[in-house]
């Protein structure tokens, strides 16, 4: 079983965030085809796949994106989005219309000057452009912060605010260790204990999709907030391996950013390999990382 799947679709990013970890493999020597991307995923259906997550880089730069994921939403499966929110706005309402399940927008920061030393580019107006166009056409939305110290760690309860304005979901991510910088996260990560004790303390657990792992759900001021740590646990201590990445140029890889590729399914397919044979690769990569399945 492979509980969730994400899906590099585009290497490329238009901003160049300090904390980015690139999905692990920032420069692909050829990018999958939409074809060979929907083939692909197909086959790993049968391996247990129950949600497939489209990132990047950023997605929404690929060409005909909007295509390609209307394809795969055809076939049935369940499929969000992450998106940095630059290009958002432009295509809100095609989103919405293809059934998109989900869009999650990386949101560190609502101060403009804080947004532009982190990622380098003075992005807050395209950004909040299309956190509003994807709430006015009632895309489903989840905000996503990385919280980092001296940067936006006193800025969470404005965040929540925004995101009840937004009709949003909002994520607080705890900082990887895999970032680009080591230097980076030493000087900024930050765990989340302290802002879970305020919602244990203000808030309302969602009992039903709460559990003692990375995604504990709260809900305080009417917005569900999730914590997502860099070293998810399960029950017994163990480190939780949540799923398979699927990167832009078909390699597959666990959920660890700096874990060495597991197969190599885009050279699997251009060899010809189909049907079965490709779904028990997923098997194979599976079983290799070991994921959990509570």
């Amino acid at each position: 079983m492979i509980p969730s799947l994400r899906v590099s679709v585009w290497s490329a990013c238009n901003l160049s965030c300090s904390y980015c970890h690139k999905e692990g493999n920032p420069h692909p020597g050829r990018h999958l085809s939409d074809e060979e991307i929907l083939q692909l995923i197909l086959a790993a259906l049968p391996a247990g796949v129950l949600k497939v997550k489209i990132t990047g880089g950023e997605p929404l730069l690929r060409p005909k994106v909007i295509d390609l994921l209307a394809q795969i939403i055809r076939r049935g499966i369940n499929v969000s989005l992450t998106t940095n929110g630059t290009r958002l706005s432009l295509w809100a309402q095609e989103l919405r219309e293809i059934k998109l399940k989900k869009v999650g927008v990386s949101l560190d920061t609502l101060h403009p000057d804080r947004l532009q030393r982190l990622c380098g580019v003075d992005a807050m107006t395209s950004i909040l452009r299309g956190i509003y166009a994807a709430r006015d056409v009632g895309l489903p939305l989840e905000l996503n912060t990385v919280l980092m110290r001296g940067v936006n760690e006193d800025e969470w309860e404005e965040l929540i605010g925004f995101a009840e304005k937004m009709h949003a979901s909002l994520q607080f991510i705890e900082l990887s260790p895999a970032t680009q910088s080591e230097k980076f996260y030493e000087c900024h990560h930050i765990g989340l204990d302290p802002i879970e004790r305020v919602l244990q303390e203000r808030g309302e657990v969602l009992e039903s999709v709460h559990h003692p792992s990375d995604r504990a759900r709260y809900r305080l001021y009417g917005v569900e907030v999730s914590l997502c740590r860099s070293t998810p646990k399960d029950s017994d201590g163990g480190i939780r391996r949540r799923g398979l990445r699927l990167s832009a140029d078909g390699k597959v890889y666990g959920f660890d950013y700096r874990q060495s590729c597991l197969l190599d399914l885009g050279a699997a397919y251009r060899a010809g390999i189909r049907g079965n044979d490709l779904t028990q690769l997923w098997v194979q990569a599976s079983s290799i990382h070991q994921i959990s399945q509570n």
